[in-house]
Parts: structure tokens; C-alpha cells; sequence
């Protein structure tokens, strides 16, 4: 049975096997090209009293109760709904509950969708993957004369670009928040922040990579990342609750019966959760970067994104496959990342699974698409604490019981 998930960066030839059902590489490129684009619909969830029953144990144990913040679980099977629910409270102190219309910050699950949205662009011949960065935006530095930082080499996370969380003294143009130019103004100064590593010896997870895929998303595309990510992503996949919070005027009122969740830190010194991240009306940020977050959606609108994925509505068949191609260094090695999606190995030749995870100022998510089972698992918390893997190992080991049954 499939326990954990596990992303492996190891040598090529010293993948370490795990005892679960798998599925060949060659046979999921058969499901993309062929079985994923079968239309697939979801129907409405009629869970079992005893899975429902079981699944709200494993919250329980999991630390979360009505009131305190909490988590969605959305579960989904080609054709079936299997499970939808929230549970906690959204803003503790409005009192609101989490449903599965609750709106959540993504976090760095954002990164799929701007991986996305610019693999959009390189299907229209706008761009390409192995554009020179620089390319598109020229104010960056000429790091090397002989390695060219690649838009791949971003997301796969090889670039070595310095993390803009380490920027310090920012200037920003709008008078309450920073946003994507500000920081992108900065790199100008190449002396204060060099490359961390010479481009592709080594992988290293770095927001800035993503935070510039969106900012050459609104160059080549001439619109902001939020509106090119509604015109080409959230309307065409049915997101319609879908948003990018990168401005105060950026974010929607919600209808009756959405709202959006504050993200808590516990304070254990203080015995308290502490409102630590959200958007308006509730709380104002001051960081409003976007592309490695940013995102904001529920669970209503994650399953249309799954479904998608699944009917391949948005990207070339050629394209998705190589979103799931796994990056390689320097040295020969093979990392769990592919463009924008972390990849699940047993070894080279077995993928059996693909998602990514994100954490941001108490929010905490993770989309996760099982290939054995076929079956994908979101998890959306307002809960810094949460432990996203050990629930969704409870959960999956739930629902394969009753599912077997």
C-alpha cells in the first residue's frame, strides 16, 4: 500500500525501490497521450456514513476542532467525487466555519498554476522554455557570459538566482504594499546579490524563480499575472471564485456563503492562535508578491482545476509531458521536480505520483495526484501547525479501506 509521498534527488542509478503498487513511465506517457484526454466529470459527493465517519476521525486526531482554525479535504476519482469537506473555522473571529466554498491562499501550490500560465505562452510560440531570461526581462544582470539562465532553469529550480526574501531596504512604489517590479528593480544591483550557485550545479528550491516566470508572464503577455491567469486558466477550467491577491483592488467581494480564510500561527507562549496572514476585508498585506504564491481558490474551484489537468484543457499533450520530465544537474543528477510539479519516484523509470505542497503565513496546502490509484487528494489548511503529509497518509490509508471494500 501507498504510505508516503516522497520526492527523491538522488545520483541516476541509486533510486531506492519502495514496496507499493506502481506505475512504469512509459505507461503513464500512454494515460497522458491517450486516457487523460477522455473527458472526465465529477459527480456530486455522496460519501458513506462510515467513510465520512472514519475521515472525521482522522481530523480529530489530527488536533483540529470547531473552534479553532482548521482544513478542506477534497477527495477525487475519474467520474466520482469521493469526498468534499470542511472543517474548523475560516476567521476565528467572525466565527465562520470552513466549507468547501472557503477561499484559501495556495500558498506555493500557486507555482503549478504560473508554471501553467507560461507553458501557455510557449504552446503559442510567445516564448520559449529555453529563452534566455534576459530575453525578456534585460534589466537583470548578465550573471555568466557563458550560462545564460534559462526560463527551465527556473522552474526546475537549477538557476541559482538569490532569494528575494533576503533583499533588504526595498523600495516600493505603491505607498502600502511591494509587489513584483519592486523586487525586480533590485536585481539590478548585482554586487549585493549574486548568484548563489553557478546556474544547473545543483537544485534548490527558490521562490525567485517563480516570482520572475510571472513577472515575464506580464511582459510577454502585456497583462497583469492575476488577469492572465483569469483569461486563461481560471475562466477557461470553470475556476470562476479563482483569484491573484497582487493589489488591494485585486480581490473580489464574495458572493453569499464564500469567504475568505485567515491564515493562524499558534503562539504557544501565548496560548493563542495568531492571525498571521489574509486578504481583504479581513486583513491588508504588505508583501503582495506573485507566482510563487498568490493564488487564492477553494474547494470548489480545485476540482475543476483537477478535472483540467486530467482532460488536458489547457496545455499540448507534448507540453504536459514535459512539465513531468524530471530536471537534471551538472553532476548527472535527476531531481523530483519537474516544471512547476514536484515529482513522485520509486525510480527513474516509476512515476506514481505528481503534486506540490505549500506553506505561507499559517496557511498550509497540498495538491496531490496519486497515479496508482488514479486518484487525487487537496488538503487546504488555515492551520500553520498541520502536518499536510501525515494527514494525507491517514487519509489515503481511510480510503483505500473503503474503497476495497
Amino acid at each position: 500500500m501507498h504510505t508516503r509521498r516522497r520526492k527523491l534527488t538522488l545520483p541516476n542509478d541509486s533510486f531506492r525501490r519502495r514496496r507499493c503498487r506502481v506505475v512504469a513511465l512509459h505507461c503513464v506517457l500512454v494515460l497522458l497521450l491517450c486516457g487523460w484526454l477522455t473527458p472526465v466529470r465529477a459527480e456530486s459527493p455522496v460519501p458513506s456514513p462510515k467513510l465520512v465517519a472514519a475521515v472525521d476521525k482522522v481530523v480529530e486526531n489530527s488536533g483540529i476542532d470547531s473552534s479553532g482554525p482548521g482544513v478542506a479535504i477534497l477527495i477525487h476519482q475519474p467520474g466520482k467525487l469521493v469526498f468534499q469537506k470542511g472543517y474548523g473555522l475560516a476567521d476565528l473571529k467572525a466565527g465562520k466555519p470552513i466549507t468547501p466554498r472557503t477561499m484559501f491562499e495556495l500558498a506555493s501550490v500557486s507555482k503549478t498554476l504560473t508554471s501553467t500560465a507560461l507553458l501557455i505562452l510557449h504552446d503559442r510560440q510567445q516564448l520559449s522554455v529555453n529563452d534566455d531570461i534576459r530575453k525578456h526581462l534585460p534589466e537583470l544582470p548578465q550573471y555568466s557570459s557563458t550560462t545564460p539562465i534559462l526560463i527551465r532553469d527556473m522552474l526546475h529550480h537549477v538557476s541559482g538566482l538569490p532569494d528575494y526574501f533576503g533583499f533588504e531596504d526595498v523600495p516600493r512604489r505603491h505607498p502600502t504594499y511591494w509587489d513584483n517590479a519592486d523586487y525586480l528593480e533590485v536585481f539590478k544591483q548585482r554586487e549585493k546579490h549574486p548568484l548563489a550557485f553557478a546556474t544547473g550545479a545543483k537544485y534548490e528550491y527558490n521562490n525567485t524563480n517563480f516570482m520572475l516566470a510571472a513577472s515575464i508572464i506580464e511582459r510577454v503577455s502585456r497583462r497583469s499575472f492575476g488577469k492572465f491567469l483569469r483569461d486563461e486558466i481560471f475562466n477557461p477550467a470553470g475556476m470562476q471564485h479563482s483569484f491573484v491577491y497582487e493589489g488591494p483592488k485585486t480581490v473580489p467581494e464574495n458572493p453569499a456563503g464564500y469567504v475568505n480564510a485567515v491564515g493562524y500561527q499558534w503562539r504557544k507562549k501565548k496560548e493563542l492562535w495568531e492571525p498571521t496572514w489574509g486578504a481583504p476585508p479581513a486583513r491588508h498585506e504588505e508583501l503582495l508578491v506573485v507566482g510563487d504564491g498568490g493564488v487564492w481558490t477553494n474547494l470548489e474551484d480545485m476540482l475543476k482545476w483537477d478535472l483540467a489537468v486530467r482532460e488536458q484543457k489547457l496545455l499540448k499533450p507534448a507540453t504536459w509531458k514535459l512539465t513531468l520530465t524530471p530536471s537534471r544537474t551538472r553532476d548527472g543528477k535527476t531531481n523530483g521536480y519537474g516544471l512547476g510539479w514536484d515529482l513522485y519516484y520509486d525510480d527513474p523509470n516509476e512515476l506514481y505520483g505528481y503534486g506540490h505542497e505549500g506553506s505561507w503565513e499559517g496557511f498550509r496546502t497540498s495538491y496531490y495526484r496519486y497515479l496508482t490509484a488514479d486518484r487525487t487528494t487537496v488538503l487546504l489548511s488555515n492551520r500553520g501547525n498541520i502536518d499536510t503529509d501525515k494527514l494525507w497518509t491517514a487519509l489515503d490509508r481511510v480510503v483505500e479501506n473503503h474503497l476495497s471494500k
